[in-house]
């Protein structure tokens, strides 16, 4: 990841883009906000356009409802004997 200082240093959109087609580019504002970059590939665009579907979030919302799964906090549970923690 190429980390950009917008503060220390001028930079054009159109290089902004160059340079965040081979890696991720950090962009630090000048008051210390920062952003990330990237290229979109096909997974994140239907990702984006899947969100956008209330028939697949609805299957989604169900499918969090169901029975049988383990809560974040119980899987951390079980593991911290096996990390040492």
């Amino acid at each position: 990841m190429v980390t950009i200082h917008l503060e220390q240093q001028k930079i054009t959109l159109e290089d902004l883009l160059r340079a965040a087609q081979t890696q991720p580019v950090l962009i630090v504002t000048a008051e210390g906000q920062e952003y990330v970059l990237e290229a979109a590939d096909e997974f994140e665009r239907e990702v984006a356009e899947l969100s956008k579907s209330q028939k697949f979030m609805n299957f989604l919302g169900k499918r969090r409802k169901e029975a049988g799964r383990i809560p974040l906090a119980e899987i951390e549970r079980r593991l911290k004997p096996l990390d040492g923690a």
